[in-house]
């Protein structure tokens, strides 16, 4: 089966057929070489009634326009050739938007949407481009909203997961990172790292550049950061704490990087499942008193697990992922046991 256009929109879509998704995130997973060439490379598509209305629009110009470069291989070659010179390439229902506005055959009878959405599944990294021109990159298992146009004297986008923002310098229009019922990051153009995965027992914004103000929810209380700096907010005590920190840490998962300093086992474990889009389990007691301190690029997931086993007194087994009886494929999992 040769990939086109058509799957690739479709999968985008969510309206591929099960089987093929499957197969398509499959080969995500499982090639080293795929991987490689698609860390900068996200692709995001907002399926709404609206949008749907629109596929008399001659589709194939606007995606020549968007994807020139892109080289739609066989599934038996197990690799998707992607050209370096569009890695920052992002598909995102916004680009659509602004041509269909600019279409004169359809620009009257569209309906925008008040609200995109946008969604990285696990093992993608997303560039987006916001109305005012702010740069996001979105990490694996994240999710953010935005208007479809930001108001004159507010920007405002709500996250849930991780998220890079590179914000455009506006001393008028303040730019606000909302973490619904966490807190509030608040700038007028800086860069920043926020982290607020639903199932972590905290929310941390990290200040690359310039200074943010963070706000915590419902209160009036405002922590001013500096460069180098993070302010974490433990979901338990409610509380909030301004300290020092290696940007670079926490930030290289924008090049495709996984550092870890000092880490304890549960962090590992958590950015390997989202990274590699796996799960994984952890048998035994003293697993967790780990501590890993490592820089990943362009490994595998095995030759990872191969130098984890190497450092530590523990054994990897990878459960290859089964064919369910509705077609879809089932997440490769790991299972990580102490070794005596």
């Amino acid at each position: 089966m040769e990939i086109t256009k058509d799957h690739i929109i479709s999968y985008l879509e969510g309206t591929l057929s099960k089987e093929e998704a499957a197969a398509l995130e499959l080969l995500a997973e499982n090639s080293p070489e795929f991987r490689k060439e698609i860390k900068d490379i996200s692709f995001i598509w907002m399926a709404t009634e609206n949008l749907k209305k629109q596929r008399l629009v001659d589709t194939d110009a606007h995606w020549a326009k968007m994807s020139k470069q892109i080289a739609f291989l066989s599934f038996r070659q197990k690799l998707w050739n992607f050209s370096r010179t569009v890695a920052a390439l992002l598909i995102i229902p916004l680009i659509m938007l602004t041509v269909y506005f600019m279409n004169d055959s359809v620009g009257k009878d569209v309906l925008y949407p008040e609200q995109i959405e946008i969604k990285t599944a696990n093992g993608l990294v997303s560039k987006i481009l916001l109305p005012d021109s702010s740069i996001v990159w979105l990490n694996a298992g994240s999710k953010i909203s935005y208007p479809r146009q930001f108001s004159k004297n507010c920007r405002t986008v709500s996250l849930e997961g991780e998220a890079y923002f590179k914000v455009k310098s506006d001393k008028k229009n303040r730019f606000d990172v909302i973490v619904p019922g966490g807190m509030t990051v608040s700038a007028y153009g800086t860069e920043f790292n926020v982290s607020a995965y639903v199932d972590d027992n905290r929310i941390e914004a990290i200040l690359s550049k310039g200074n943010i103000d963070v706000k915590k929810y419902k209160t009036d209380n405002v922590f001013t950061l500096k460069a180098g700096e993070s302010a974490v907010l433990n979901k338990t005590t409610r509380e909030i704490s301004v300290s020092e920190t290696n940007v670079y840490v926490h930030t290289a998962w924008r090049e495709g990087k996984m550092v870890f300093r000092r880490a304890g086992f549960d962090e590992i474990v958590k950015k390997l499942s989202r990274h590699f889009n796996v799960l994984i389990e952890l048998h035994g007691q003293t697993l967790h008193e780990y501590e890993y301190s490592a820089t990943f690029t362009s490994e595998t997931l095995p030759e990872i697990l191969s130098l984890l086993e190497k450092s530590a007194p523990i054994r990897c087994q990878i459960i290859e992922p089964e064919k369910n009886a509705d077609f879809t494929y089932a997440k490769r999992r790991i299972i990580i046991r102490e070794y005596k």
